[in-house]
């Protein structure tokens, strides 16, 4: 089989929630084509989710060796080092998809979340309103950014930005959740709960 058949079959097994073969024809692909971008790419989204954040990185890595103007890449990279803990390398990597696509709403999200795990929720809110300005239904923004307006105690600026998260997408558990935070901090436990 050609490597460009392998990566098929591996969106194929992926879609039907079987990671490791997916894996596995992956690697294959990649045997058979080493600079293969799309490949490195793909892997990286499989070893996502499945939690091998490491691997993920490092597949990301090739990637981007392969073609340094990969922005998803880059995006998915930030993502993936959010999830380890690297925050500043996260809004390096952020910031280099920014660079290579300015208009990349999940780019300004994922800005966004290391800034905001650096503390720095001022410039979180300003990425996440960038990512709203490319895309004005995109939930994760509007939730992320009641997050931040509720660590810099802007409660009901916060409760706003949740409720729109909620109307965008009813069944957001964490939406939901970030709101009742807001009305406990506020005091308001009744809607708290």
């Amino acid at each position: 089989m050609k490597p460009e058949e392998y990566v098929l079959r591996a969106t194929d097994l992926y879609y039907k929630g079987d990671y490791e073969g997916a894996i596995k024809n992956l690697d294959k692909a990649i045997v058979l084509k080493s600079d293969f971008a799309g490949a490195w790419y793909n892997k990286g989204i499989v070893l996502s989710v499945v939690c091998r954040h490491e691997e993920e990185v490092e597949a990301y890595n090739r990637a981007i060796q392969i073609k340094p103007d990969y922005a998803e890449a880059w995006n998915n990279k930030s993502a993936a080092l959010g999830k380890l803990g690297r925050f500043e390398e996260a809004l390096a990597a952020s910031n280099k998809t920014l660079a290579l696509k300015p208009w990349f709403p999940v780019a300004w999200c994922n800005k966004g979340a290391a800034l905001g795990w650096l503390g720095r929720d001022e410039e979180a809110i300003e990425a996440y309103d960038k990512a709203l300005e490319f895309q004005s239904d995109y939930v994760e923004a509007w939730n992320n950014k009641g997050v931040a307006l509720c660590n810099l105690n802007l409660l009901d600026d916060a409760i706003k930005a949740l409720d729109k998260a909620i109307k965008l997408k009813s069944y957001y558990a964490e939406a939901w959740y970030n709101r009742a935070r807001v009305y406990a901090k506020k005091g308001i436990n009744k809607k708290a709960n």
